[in-house]
């Protein structure tokens, strides 16, 4: 289609007398073309506007729209079953024609309004949000929750980054905000998180009692800005993409502590830029601003937030999965454990027990093995191995063997050879294990069952298999038996009597 510019100039060579084929040539246009806007006379052309099948149905499609409080679902049954009763037919409307010719139409669809530009006095309002990022860490991917704040009137930034963010987390960072510009400014706009609201919203929104605590010691308040208005926080908004694409961008970090250090001399760096809106870098602008900005109270508490715990059984406390050892002595009672930004302090009472750097979740630094409790030494020579070395060579080249073969076991073998001395005997352990070592048997309870076959084979002749010779016979067993045997030979069968043999014929 040609442009305003090309249709005045044809108007004007035609008026001025030239023909179609030598205006298309200098203007390097078609002659079709020249006609066609010679023709028309005009300089804009008519628009081409798309026609619809539902032009015939607009003020239907408005009722409808009307009743069924903008679902454009129930829009389009509505009007399938009017269509069908006016044509005696099925008929089928597109979903995506009916948005489309909807929003064409303007049905449902809101003017948009363009953003205020929110222009503060200085030290008037700060701002705060979080973005979680992807980066590099340790030489494995990690996913951090970046907190920034930002001062309205000079876009002062002050960024740090934590595995997760919670209530605790958030006023450790303000904290450290506040401390880094030196003060705050009256008023905080955030987002309407439950991190700091208790319920409400917008400017109705009441934060939690401990958040109200914190507004308190630096004397500022928080607040939420009405719902769909993020553009109320869009001065701390735009910071997280430079965040990316020029912090995060081509670095990597060891650990969150080298991540937090590294941004901050980033800052000190963000903060000279010169902002094109602005006229002026950010830290020209807090020159101004500083003088303004409510002054820090005297004395700045360490944030911290308490646990109770119980120290387990291997004398260690557990706080956000991360162990942290105890005394021995305190191993089942309830300790208050103190958690702030960098430290563990474990307290009976008022008495500090033990003071710890506080580990951090899928840090690379802190993936170590938790501390386990000492060993016991064990000892180099076991006083049963010399008793049994003491009884012979037998046991102790079989000791020897056994040290070879078992390796950790042999601690336990040793002791429970040590049982079947203290029970048997030498003599019968002896011959007992010369047969096992014969035989390559190492399990202490096979050389029992030898020694008591050998026992019972010497002291008592106890039958051990089927050729036994008869028991009853030996003069042990008769010089023992308490009665004497009795006669049966009274009640033995009479033999069967033989039939005649001519009688039988």
């Amino acid at each position: 289609m040609l442009d305003k510019d090309i249709r005045t100039a044809i108007l004007a060579l035609s008026r001025q007398g030239h023909g179609a084929r030598r205006i298309a040539k200098d203007l390097g246009v078609s002659r079709n073309s020249v006609r066609q806007v010679i023709k028309s006379g005009r300089v804009v052309p008519n628009a081409a506007e798309r026609g619809s099948r539902l032009d015939a149905h607009l003020e239907d499609i408005r009722r409808f729209h009307d009743e069924c409080k903008g679902n454009l679902v129930r829009v389009k049954e509505k009007l399938e079953a009017a269509l069908e009763e006016e044509l005696k037919r099925k008929v089928e409307v597109s979903y995506s024609s009916l948005t489309w010719f909807c929003r064409r139409q303007g049905i449902g669809v809101a003017e948009p309004v363009p953003a205020a530009r929110i222009v503060t006095g200085p030290g008037v309002e700060m701002q705060h949000d979080t973005s979680p990022h992807r980066m590099v860490m340790g030489g494995k991917k990690a996913l951090r929750e970046c907190a920034s704040l930002v001062l309205g009137y000079s876009r002062m930034l002050f960024v740090q980054f934590y595995p997760r963010f919670q209530r605790f987390h958030m006023k450790v960072f303000l904290t450290e905000a506040f401390q880094y510009f030196g003060g705050c400014c009256r008023r905080c706009v955030i987002d309407n998180t439950s991190i700091a609201i208790a319920c409400g919203t917008g400017r109705g929104a009441q934060v939690a009692p401990e958040v109200e605590s914190f507004e308190k010691r630096f004397s500022f308040e928080f607040l939420a800005h009405e719902l769909g208005h993020k553009e109320r926080s869009g001065k701390v908004e735009r910071p997280f993409g430079y965040v990316e694409g020029n912090f995060l961008a081509g670095r990597t970090f060891k650990d969150d502590a080298d991540l937090n250090r590294q941004a901050l001399e980033w800052l000190e760096k963000a903060n000279r830029r010169r902002l094109r809106d602005l006229g002026a870098s950010p830290l020209e602008l807090f020159a101004a601003e500083k003088a303004h900005l409510v002054p820090l109270p005297l004395y700045v508490p360490e944030v911290y937030r308490t646990h109770q715990r119980m120290v387990d059984a291997y004398g260690r406390v557990s706080v956000e999965r991360a162990k942290y050892p105890a005394p021995a002595a305190y191993i089942g009672k309830t300790l208050l454990v103190r958690e702030s930004k960098d430290r563990i302090r474990l307290f009976d009472g008022h008495k500090e027990l033990a003071c710890h750097a506080k580990k951090v979740e899928g840090s690379p630094s802190q993936e170590a093995a938790p501390p386990t409790a000492p060993r016991r030494q064990r000892s180099a020579h076991l006083p049963e191995e010399g008793r049994l070395q003491a009884a012979g060579d037998v046991l102790r080249k079989y000791l020897e063997a056994l040290k070879g073969e078992r390796g950790a076991r042999y601690v336990w073998n040793v002791k429970r050879l040590y049982r079947l001395l203290c029970q048997y005997g030498a003599p019968a352990l002896e011959r007992a294990v010369a047969r096992a070592h014969e035989h390559r048997l190492f399990d202490a309870g096979r050389i029992e069952e030898i020694a008591l076959q050998d026992i019972a084979q010497r002291e008592y002749r106890l039958p051990l298999g089927p050729q036994a010779e008869d028991y009853e016979s030996w003069p042990q067993y008769r010089q023992g038996a308490a009665t004497p045997e009795p006669d049966l030979k009274s009640y033995a069968p009479e033999p069967p009597k033989q039939e005649d043999d001519d009688h039988a014929a």
